[in-house]
């Protein structure tokens, strides 16, 4: 059982929805792992609601300025893959219902530490179609987070909705975190993977698999409504386009443990490696940006 301050203690109901040791395991050979029913019908009719708002204009607040690299869909834009940041940080709503105790607590348990905090979040929008542009390619969240010195950082993928495959639900290569990566990032592993050609992540998959001797398993992951999967920051994930007759609408919450930080990452080019959050957020003493900055990096659980 995780132990808790006030602040982040979690019911009796709730702590029957942690991580037991055998899904521990199960998540680190693995890479992912399914929770049960962790968000009501109501929360998540609520997340739907509130998301319809903010796809209308609604902002409770805003940031400051929308930064270089992130992506911010807004009403005219030409594309059917709609995907908005610092959802969690504009919608207030929004905030409340997502970054729950509970929501920390499992990432925690997964990661093996004792705190669990926002890095950023993302709202996304599937169009409906077969001829819809909505495929998002292989990739590893890493290589977009070389900034950082922690390898145990994770994902929570949470639908608005049943997401199953004619959906486009989130798909895992099975038991990838555990690969030996033979390529180095670089500038192209910043490009965010919906503006990278679908071949060349194809490939770049193929390769890696091929140096670890690997057959290439894929999983799609089906979740009934408020059922939430967890993967791990090495595990090479994507989803195919959303065949259904209505929208895939899903959040996505990346959390940092306690331990992380930011570490100055230079790739092959001389360049530092970078991430948009770090244009807003708070500065350390040697200029270097605070990832423990609570306006934006909010702390859900500490135990």
């Amino acid at each position: 059982m995780l132990l808790a301050n006030e602040k982040y203690m979690l019911d009796a109901a709730e702590e029957s929805l942690l991580p037991t040791e055998t899904d521990v395991h199960f998540y680190k050979r693995h890479d992912y792992f399914v929770s049960e029913k962790i968000f009501s019908d109501q929360e998540i009719d609520a997340l739907l609601e509130e998301a319809g708002r903010y796809y209308g204009g609604h902002r409770d607040r805003r940031i400051p300025f929308i930064p270089k690299g992130a992506t911010y869909w807004r009403e005219g834009d030409a594309t059917d893959l709609r995907q908005n940041n610092y959802i969690t940080y504009e919608s207030l709503s929004m905030r409340a219902l997502l970054l729950k105790p509970l929501v920390g607590a499992i990432a925690a348990k997964l990661a093996e530490t004792s705190e669990s905090r926002l890095f950023t979040d993302v709202l996304r929008y599937k169009t409906p179609g077969r001829d819809r542009n909505t495929t998002i390619g292989w990739h590893i969240d890493r290589h977009y987070w070389q900034m950082f010195t922690s390898d145990v950082m994770l994902t929570a993928f949470i639908p608005l909705h049943d997401c199953y495959e004619e959906h486009g639900t989130i798909v895992m290569v099975d038991g990838s975190n555990q690969w030996h990566e033979t390529s180095t990032p670089d500038e192209s592993t910043a490009l965010h993977f919906a503006q990278r050609g679908l071949n060349d992540l194809e490939q770049r998959l193929a390769i890696e698999a091929k140096a670890n001797n690997a057959d290439i398993k894929t999983v799609p992951i089906r979740l009934n409504k408020g059922q939430v999967c967890f993967h791990n920051s090495l595990t090479y994930h994507g989803s195919f386009p959303n065949v259904s007759e209505r929208p895939r609408q899903t959040i996505s919450l990346h959390f940092q443990d306690k331990e992380n930080r930011y570490r100055r990452y230079p790739l092959p080019s001389g360049n530092l490696a970078a991430h948009h959050t770090e244009q807003l957020c708070a500065r350390l003493d040697n200029g270097d940006p605070d990832y423990t900055d609570p306006e934006y990096f909010p702390v859900l659980w500490t135990g």
